[in-house]
């Protein structure tokens, strides 16, 4: 792998930016597809480690890991030479937005009981241009001594972070955890996990 120096990321920066801005609302688009798809599948089980089947927290986590994913593959195929350590900066964001996603809604769901759509809603775009925002940064910054010197193992360890991510939740889709981070519809505990029939 080799590293480009500021000088030389320069005159893409512009072309890095716009892939970032249309990203924004193309991830935020598809997460609002990814929400409701496996309902208009018929629910259909196959599919289901690919959408959300249900409205716990944790599915809430597919809206947002699968469209970044793809975006990010094909952002990949243009602007992974014209940056630097592009897998690990999506690793880096991929993880960033559902742990925000999770302090989130913890505190407004957990503090004060209240649950919107609208709000949902707007906490997603929130997050996921914060999420590009973050990327951005990380792809037009001076690299670190410390990345030169283990780029190699920080490459791995980006693809393998990715891969985890992604074995949970396609592992937790048909074999959920009964703890409240899996629960249907977190604030009316329904007692209901994995995939629903409907929702």
């Amino acid at each position: 792998m080799e590293f480009r120096t500021l000088e030389e990321i320069e005159p893409f920066k512009k072309q890095i930016m716009i892939w970032h801005i249309v990203g924004w609302f193309v991830i935020f688009g598809l997460g609002a597809i990814w929400h409701f798809a496996f309902v208009w599948s018929g629910a259909w089980a196959p599919i289901g480690w690919l959408f959300a089947v249900n409205e716990s927290v944790w599915e809430h986590l597919k809206i947002m890991y699968w469209p970044a994913l793809i975006y990010y593959a094909i952002e990949g195929i243009f602007l992974y030479k014209k940056t630097n350590n592009f897998v690990l900066a999506k690793a880096i964001t991929v993880y960033l937005t559902p742990i925000l996603s999770f302090s989130i809604f913890y505190f407004i769901y957990g503090a004060f009981g209240y649950e919107n759509f609208i709000l949902d809603t707007v906490i997603l775009f929130f997050l996921t241009g914060l999420q590009q925002f973050v990327s951005y940064k990380l792809l037009t910054r001076e690299i670190i001594p410390a990345e030169k010197k283990y780029q190699q193992p920080l490459f791995i360890g980006a693809i393998v972070d990715i891969a985890i991510l992604a074995i949970l939740l396609i592992v937790f889709t048909y074999a959920p955890i009964h703890i409240q981070l899996f629960e249907h519809s977190f604030a009316s505990e329904t007692g209901l996990y994995g995939i629903l029939p409907s929702y």
